[in-house]
């Protein structure tokens, strides 16, 4: 006998006193005795345990008709069993049809994520993708809010698209970053075609694309295999110096206060994400400002202010 034959038989009164010994012991019987007395808590006139078990006892004693447990059980905790399960139905069935499809969820805050093509995507702090998993033959789209890096397996093609512009790929390494009013796309391997509002051109390997507060730029970069920030560092070339305090907030998850300091000077150079104090001196020891560090926030000025 199976072990829902059994659950049948128990809820409709038939088990012998040996099979219902026997099936009591079950871990099957332990759920179902937990689901009673979860019902137990609904308003219900009292229900003597005892009183019952000894009717049930004279039942089986005298051979007196069989009556089955649901027949037994008041009406009011007939409607608790109903609503419970009602709810429970109801609940899966929200979660299936509400479910938010792939290409609707974003994928955040993660060290990587494989595409469904098998590519690789690092994503950056503060940053997020999201693309349609099951309908990838037909949407081979990635939207990009942020920054990334992306492993491209050989042989596959795809579009990043973000807000400022889009990048066509083919077997290739390449990392796009899209922040307010900056914009880069860096190739460092196989090659990638960026299209924004104003431009389209293919990149080669050690060549870099962007577009800072409007302004359009094509500049090579080191020879390097993938971005500093993958390495636990944030490098910048002649970027303004807004986007370097913007890009060490995020990094550290923390406010800065800039006074009087010229947000759109242009600065080269880099920190490292795990020292905030060494952090700050490398971006304001090279353009002669100072900063101070309270319990609430961080203040950077210019020396002797």
């Amino acid at each position: 006998m199976t072990n829902e034959d059994k659950i049948k038989r128990w809820l409709a009164g038939e088990l012998s006193d040996t099979e219902r010994s026997e099936f009591e012991g079950t871990e099957e019987y332990a759920k179902l005795d937990k689901l009673m007395k979860a019902v137990s808590n609904f308003m219900a006139p009292p229900y003597d345990v005892g009183k019952e078990s000894t009717r049930l006892s004279e039942n089986v004693i005298c051979n007196k008709p069989t009556i089955s447990l649901y027949k037994r059980i008041s009406p009011v905790f007939r409607i608790a069993a109903i609503f419970i399960v009602t709810l429970t139905i109801g609940y899966f069935l929200f979660d299936q049809f509400n479910r938010i499809p792939d290409n609707q969820r974003w994928i955040a805050e993660q060290s990587g994520v494989y595409l469904p093509d098998s590519s690789f995507v690092l994503i950056n702090s503060d940053s997020k993708i999201r693309f349609a998993e099951k309908k990838w033959s037909k949407e081979r789209n990635v939207e990009l809010q942020g920054e990334a890096f992306f492993r491209v397996k050989k042989g596959s093609q795809f579009n990043v698209k973000t807000q400022q512009g889009i990048v066509t790929v083919l077997g290739t390494e390449f990392g796009v970053k899209d922040r307010d009013r900056y914009y880069e796309v860096t190739c460092y391997s196989g090659s990638v075609k960026v299209v924004t509002e104003k431009h389209s051109g293919v990149l080669k390997p050690g060549q870099a694309f962007r577009v800072v507060n409007g302004l359009e730029e094509n500049y090579i970069f080191s020879d390097q295999s993938e971005p500093d920030w993958l390495k636990g560092e944030s490098s910048f070339k002649s970027v303004p110096f807004r986007f370097v305090i913007n890009e060490l907030e995020r990094q550290y998850n923390i406010s800065i206060e800039a006074e009087n300091v010229d947000l759109n000077q242009l600065f080269t150079g880099g920190f490292a994400h795990n020292n905030l104090e060494i952090a700050l001196q490398s971006i304001t020891v090279p353009v002669n400002l100072n900063y101070e560090m309270t319990e609430n926030k961080i203040v950077i000025t210019v020396e002797g202010q």
